[in-house]
């Protein structure tokens, strides 16, 4: 059952902007049948939602390994692309797809420096419920700027210093309470990008940072793994995939419509419960 309830946690509040760390927090505080201190139960619910990014973006990715491919072979000239105005379009995510790639790079390693350098912080704010709810309600706010805040000519291209900022914001979001994606794709939309782009990048962006975790935690995955409810695990990482499948497709169809304010009266209420009980404990 344990879980079963984590499978669901991670998967939907992983990809919804309303933080699966801080959800995490405030059940491991009111409800210690359930904490999250198993290693190997964490990177497998973690990889469950890595995988659900692969799906959902699976053409994105390829595009973006042949953009790559093709700029270093040169095999596809850019002049060649300009030359056809009705394949204007296209070019431009030809460009973008080549960016990708150093953008994503670009973008990690701020998040890196902040997760390494802050690691032992991070830990300690877990057990905090007034840091927990702070920090939700700064991501309610942070949704509700993006959502409210609106530019007619919305780029649908992403600059290196974008991406610096956004890997900054993402490193933040390590903390417990901040949404990481509400918070990139929110930065994102905040600096003048077209929103479906913001919230690719951010997908995109988060495997280095999911993949760097694992690592970090799962130095001796292989010891983990001989332990007796590995099969409970793999069924909470599949249904931590499921519920994460459908949290994306929900969650790009609001960003596309305009809707992340949604999330910012979720986040306000739950943030203002746990500051308010934490700060009267």
């Amino acid at each position: 059952m344990r879980e079963i309830i984590l499978g669901c946690i991670q998967g939907l509040t992983e990809f919804l902007p309303v933080s699966s760390s801080g959800h995490l927090a405030l059940v491991q505080y009111f409800y210690e049948g359930l904490d999250d201190q198993d290693i190997l139960l964490n990177i497998l619910l973690h990889l469950g939602t890595l995988f659900v990014v692969f799906i959902y973006y699976r053409q994105d990715i390829i595009t973006i390994c042949r953009a790559a491919y093709s700029y270093i072979q040169r095999s596809q000239p850019e002049k060649q692309i300009k030359e056809d105005k009705h394949e204007s379009e296209e070019h431009r995510q030809f460009l973008l797809n080549r960016k990708m790639l150093p953008l994503i790079i670009v973008g990690s390693i701020p998040t890196a420096i902040i997760g390494v350098t802050l690691k032992s912080i991070i830990e300690q704010s877990f057990s905090s419920l007034p840091i927990v709810g702070g920090a939700l309600v700064i991501t309610g706010t942070a949704l509700y700027l993006a959502n409210m805040l609106h530019f007619s000519n919305s780029k649908q291209t992403i600059s290196y210093l974008d991406a610096l900022i956004i890997g900054t914001v993402q490193g933040i979001a390590i903390f417990p309470g901040i949404s990481r994606s509400g918070s990139t794709i929110s930065a994102g939309i905040l600096l003048g990008i077209e929103s479906k782009t913001a919230a690719k990048y951010s997908f995109l962006l988060s495997v280095p940072a999911i993949l760097g975790a694992v690592v970090l935690e799962g130095n001796d995955l292989v010891t983990l793994t001989q332990t007796a409810h590995l099969m409970p695990y793999l069924l909470g990482t599949l249904i931590a995939f499921v519920t994460g499948f459908f949290a994306i497709t929900a969650l790009i169809k609001v960003v596309v419509k305009r809707k992340l304010s949604w999330f910012s009266f979720y986040c306000w209420g739950l943030g203002g419960i746990a500051l308010l009980y934490g700060l009267a404990m």
